[in-house]
């Protein structure tokens, strides 16, 4: 049998690994956030402001933008934003001890919706550059990250790469080349195919270094096309090679910016 002082030890180590474990469990979830949402269980997302509304979903792992467009949205982005539903505030409020007009609640020009949950957006207060949000009957005061992802709009929560990877590209036509999957799932061109098949993986990994609203006003050098295994076609504009590479998606309202250097990389083979 054992002996009184090995059960102590034993009970002892039990009891230490059940409070190390609670505490770990307590750290883990915020004990006062705004809402009750876990963000990994947000499949909806709906953005209104005063210039538009974006509806997104994400019906398995990767976001999706449905209105008024529908294409790959930024995961990266919109998990940054969603991450406003287990934010802990500076302070709360109910909406019967404030006056929602004078904090930009009562007509507001932004209001996004997680899943149900609609979360209003107010001014910012004086002090830290902290803004008032309203969920339900109580306005709380947050730390201002969440609503610059918002206000860019569509080339702020649209996925960075030309082509993502979730779409299955069929041929390509660029500036200097043409190239097409046969049937076997070779690409061919006049280029070699290692070559080729570095073109079109830049074509769907390679991130812009920006993405802003399709300026119209810029005439385009020449029409790009994209085919997908499924048929649907897809016209890219290139609008600039120097100082920049700018390449359009006219049906999107967005363009892509790419380092200059990076010309090889996606418009041609030849070097």
């Amino acid at each position: 049998m054992l002996s009184r002082r090995w059960l102590i030890n034993i009970l002892l180590i039990v009891l230490i690994s059940i409070f190390i474990y609670v505490g770990n469990q307590s750290g883990n979830q915020p004990k006062n956030s705004i809402t009750r949402l876990n963000p990994g269980d947000i499949h909806t997302v709906i953005i209104e402001t005063a210039d538009s509304n974006l509806v997104l979903r994400k019906p398995g792992t990767q976001w999706q933008f449905k209105q008024p467009l529908q294409w790959p949205a930024n995961n990266i982005t919109l998990e940054r934003l969603i991450s406003i539903a287990k934010t802990e505030p500076d302070s709360r409020l109910d909406v019967a001890e404030i006056d929602l007009a004078t904090l930009g609640l009562k007509s507001p020009q932004t209001i996004l919706t997680l899943n149900d949950t609609r979360i209003v957006f107010g001014t910012t207060n004086n002090i830290g550059g902290r803004r008032y949000i309203m969920i339900g009957s109580t306005v709380y005061l947050l730390p201002d990250i969440h609503l610059h992802f918002i206000s860019q709009g569509i080339s702020g929560l649209i996925d960075r790469h030309l082509i993502p990877r979730s779409l299955a590209l069929k041929s390509l036509k660029l500036v200097e080349l043409s190239l097409s999957k046969n049937s076997n799932g070779i690409w061919q061109g006049e280029a070699q195919a290692a070559q080729l098949n570095a073109l079109v993986n830049n074509w769907q990994t390679l991130p812009a270094g920006r993405i802003k609203n399709y300026d119209r006003s810029k005439a385009p050098i020449q029409k790009m096309l994209a085919t997908l295994e499924n048929g649907s076609e897809i016209d890219f504009f290139l609008i600039a090679t120097t100082p920049e590479i700018i390449i359009a998606r006219p049906d999107l309202g967005v363009q892509y910016h790419f380092a200059e250097k990076q010309y090889y990389e996606l418009l041609s083979t030849a070097k």
